[in-house]
């Protein structure tokens, strides 16, 4: 029988050659390096990022200024992310990853310029929100580029690994910064953070490489008329949203609703909790530093010790037990007054954070498309981020009429709220449109098999 007699041959064989096209061969070995330079970029960028976090609250108070301030400056974070985090993840699907790396990196040591020469409380929220859309391009960027080159099974525990990465930062970063500043000053912590920005910029240069083909992310339409696709690239990113979001909607929201409440309750308690630490408890930079740490060192342990945790035993009981830990930092600073006890909650709930967001992430991925992973990443990027607007504009309002320990108690009732969602959530993992695709082809080629076996043709 000619190859032209069956209708399907060419159809299978289309299909299979777009499939090669579009999902390349990538070696296991080159995937583990990539993988592993990721998780040395988000050390590095982590480390010169938290190094400076906790040394805001003394650079507004220099400039006389208190809690109000810090809470507009990290507010100011998180809208700018919240405004820009979708767009940004679009243009990671679109335009692919690296890119987006490069010019986030390259933001950052710009923004950490601005952090040194501010003349102004208001100049520095200004250019902290800056910062916020250089964080809304690089984590669903980077989170993107490590789920492109995982195997499915493995997609939680890579996951981990980068964000090992960036839990290392929340070791090195507070405890590095608190040293420097109460011996040099804060000039000298922004000065060492721009150097170790600056070094990070350069090894994504030399060693970060594009997991997107141009097929994968130009469409032919838009090949031959760039202009055209350049004008309605905004339009069509709308458009195409509802249809490339998740089939499982229910579990997509209650995901993206415990993303928001986690970040949310710290956003909403770190900055009472930093001039509680300074003001009530007495605590020197390097100790707040110390017990940020202490949650960064259970982080990165966790994640790079029970990274495929979720991927063996199911996503939702990690997430639900990785909740549960977290919110031990609130119980800890509402009951404890000792220094020891509350680096010991605080190591708890860096387990828990270890264990609920790769599984969180994961679960995101589990049920989204191949093809549009970046922008559902960013999503979930944007409703943390609202999280990081509501909880200090919340904090604000309430800090002259509640007590440090009511507002403690408060971010363990929200944290407690996303364990209830948490429990109705259902992971089901969804095709790519390439994957629905072939397996389309393949019931209907089996279908015309079966019928030229028994003679219906």
């Amino acid at each position: 029988m000619k190859d032209a007699s069956d209708p399907m041959k060419p159809q299978i064989s289309r299909t299979e050659s777009q499939a090669a096209e579009l999902a390349p061969e990538r070696g296991r070995l080159n995937s583990l390096k990539v993988i592993l330079v990721l998780s040395t970029i988000m050390a590095l960028q982590m480390t010169s990022f938290v190094m400076i976090v906790p040394l805001f609250a003394r650079r507004f108070n220099e400039f006389g200024t208190g809690v109000a301030a810090l809470g507009l400056s990290a507010m100011a974070y998180a809208l700018v992310s919240t405004v820009t985090a979708p767009f940004m993840g679009a243009l990671a699907d679109r335009f692919g990853r690296r890119p987006l790396v490069l010019g986030s990196l390259a933001g950052y040591v710009a923004a950490f310029c601005g952090y040194l020469l501010a003349p102004t409380a208001g100049v520095l929220i200004v250019l902290r929100g800056i910062t916020g859309a250089f964080t809304a391009a690089l984590i669903p960027a980077v989170t993107g580029l490590a789920s492109d080159l995982a195997p499915d099974d493995r997609r939680a525990q890579w996951i981990g690994f980068v964000n090992g990465g960036a839990s290392f930062g929340w070791i090195a970063g507070p405890i590095a910064g608190g040293m420097i500043y109460d011996r040099w000053g804060y000039s000298a912590a922004l000065i060492v953070s721009i150097v170790i920005a600056g070094v990070t910029f350069l090894v994504a240069l030399l060693a970060v490489p594009e997991s997107r083909l141009v097929n994968e992310r130009t469409s032919p339409a838009a090949a031959r008329h760039p202009s055209r696709g350049w004008r309605k690239s905004l339009q069509g990113s709308l458009a195409n949203l509802r249809s490339s979001l998740p089939n499982s909607m229910p579990t997509f929201f209650a995901l993206l609703f415990i993303c928001f409440a986690v970040l949310f309750a710290w956003a909403f308690m770190e900055p009472e909790f930093m001039f509680y630490a300074y003001n009530d408890l007495d605590w020197s930079s390097s100790m707040l530093g110390l017990v940020m740490s202490t949650f960064g060192v259970a982080m990165m342990l966790g994640e790079f010790g029970f990274g495929r945790l979720s991927d063996r035993v199911g996503r939702k009981p990690i997430i639900l037990i990785g909740l549960v830990l977290f919110s031990a930092q609130f119980l800890g600073l509402a009951f404890f007054s000792n220094y020891l006890l509350i680096a010991a909650t605080f190591t708890i709930a860096g387990l828990g954070n270890a264990l609920f967001d790769p599984a969180l992430t994961a679960s995101i991925l589990d049920i989204s498309p191949a093809e549009h992973r970046a922008r559902m990443l960013g999503i979930k990027y944007t409703a943390g981020s609202i999280g990081n607007i509501l909880g200090p504009a919340l904090v604000v309002l309430v800090t002259s009429s509640v007590s440090e320990n009511g507002i403690f108690l408060m971010a363990f009732g929200v944290v407690l709220l996303a364990i209830l969602v948490g429990l109705t959530i259902k992971i089901d993992v969804q095709p790519s449109e390439s994957e629905a695709e072939q397996a389309v082809v393949s019931m209907e080629s089996s279908i015309s098999h079966k019928s030229l076996f028994s003679g219906d043709t």
